[in-house]
């Protein structure tokens, strides 16, 4: 019984990936994710429904369009198992219903926000807007501690915004204060900072790593959002403990 609901929440949540795909594809091209059948980007052939069930569509056409044969990119595959294991991972311990819409929500605008800005270097006003002001109305539901909530945004947007005004634009963009504000509102205050924190040494990690495989050089640039979503993302869930332990090694 308990294979079976992890099972179910890897096929909810991946069909649930499938769908961000779209909201983000469509929203980077100006296009809506409401209208129109899906299609083939290299063909434009309208896709069957059995060419589009999560995961496993991909791998039976092993990564290719049915109809021409072109590659199918492998960040549909990759959202789609990725959202389905945030569904499992929220069905392990979340059992209230309001607890349940947020967690949806934060990965819903999360990824979105992710691959939007992985695909355009852009975090889009229409997206990220929205998505602070229903987190922050969900999440002060949820824990109902608006001093916490108000000072995190408060700090994450000002920590932005010094950055922004200092360098005259050139460290960070507009998009990534709006982004500190939606961190501060998710995470609350203290923990907005060791959110930051996380964030800027994942970060650095990962721009070591990809400078020593050749993919990027000391002046190449990151889409920023895809550091700061996954940071305030463990932070949310797993904040309390790291706080604890990153405080026990201190004292």
């Amino acid at each position: 019984m308990y294979i079976l609901i992890i099972v179910f929440l890897l096929f909810i949540g991946a069909s649930w990936g499938s769908f961000l795909n779209v909201i983000a594809y469509r929203t980077s091209r100006k296009e809506s994710f409401l209208k129109g059948r899906s299609k083939c980007a290299h063909c434009k052939q309208v896709l069957n429904w059995y060419d589009m069930v999560p995961i496993l569509s991909w791998f039976i056409l092993r990564g290719k369009c049915r109809f021409c044969s072109k590659p199918i990119s492998a960040q549909y595959l990759l959202v789609e198992i990725f959202t389905g294991l945030l569904f499992v991972l929220g069905g392990l311990f979340i059992v209230d219903l309001s607890q349940i819409i947020l967690y949806i929500a934060v990965v819903s605008f999360f990824v979105v926000l992710f691959l939007y800005d992985a695909i355009a270097f852009i975090v889009p006003d229409r997206i990220v807007i929205p998505a602070i002001i229903i987190i922050f109305a969900l999440n002060l539901f949820v824990s109902r501690d608006i001093i916490s909530i108000l000072l995190g945004g408060f700090a994450g947007g000002l920590w932005f915004l010094i950055q922004f005004v200092v360098s005259k634009g050139r460290w960070v963009g507009g998009g990534d204060i709006r982004i500190g504000i939606l961190m501060g509102f998710l995470v609350g205050y203290p923990l907005i900072w060791l959110s930051l924190g996380i964030a800027y040494v994942g970060g650095s990690v990962v721009a070591v790593i990809l400078i020593i495989l050749g993919r990027k050089t000391f002046k190449s640039r990151l889409p920023f959002a895809t550091l700061l979503l996954p940071a305030a993302f463990i932070t949310w869930i797993w904040g309390e403990y790291i706080w604890q332990w990153y405080m026990g090694l201190i004292l």
